[in-house]
């Protein structure tokens, strides 16, 4: 039988859903994705298709490309997506570009289950959702 031991440091999700460090990440979130679709406007709509702002920090915004090619074409747009962001009121001075394997998922896309969830996770959630209502 295999017994499963919750660490002494664990938390219940009800406390870490109430925590500032949750709701400032989820924020910083909102904003990237709102960040996100801004900027897209000053793309082609292709190259928009095949990218996706991942972060912004230290006066760098942090892009997911598909490939390299979709990253060389990002760079070549990046005087205008930098000064796009800059009338948006952000001190951003420099795009970074990271390829990843598959192309980034897009906001509103849901991506199927890969297992169901157990009873507990399943428990823990709606006690989340229950919370952050």
């Amino acid at each position: 039988m295999i017994r499963s031991r919750v660490p002494k440091h664990a938390k219940p999700v009800a406390e870490l859903v109430q925590t500032d460090a949750l709701g400032k990440l989820a924020a910083h979130a909102g904003r990237l994705a709102e960040l996100d679709t801004c900027l897209n406007r000053v793309m082609s709509p292709t190259l928009a298709a095949q990218v996706r702002l991942a972060n912004m920090r230290d006066g760098k915004l942090v892009f997911l490309a598909s490939s390299p090619a979709w990253a060389t074409r990002l760079r070549y747009a990046q005087v205008g997506i930098l000064e796009a962001a800059q009338q948006l009121g952000l001190e951003v001075r420099e795009l970074l570009v990271k390829v990843v394997s598959e192309p980034p998922a897009a906001a509103d896309e849901v991506r199927p289950a890969v297992a169901p969830l157990s009873e507990t996770a399943a428990r823990h959630l709606a006690l989340a959702a229950r919370l952050l209502e």
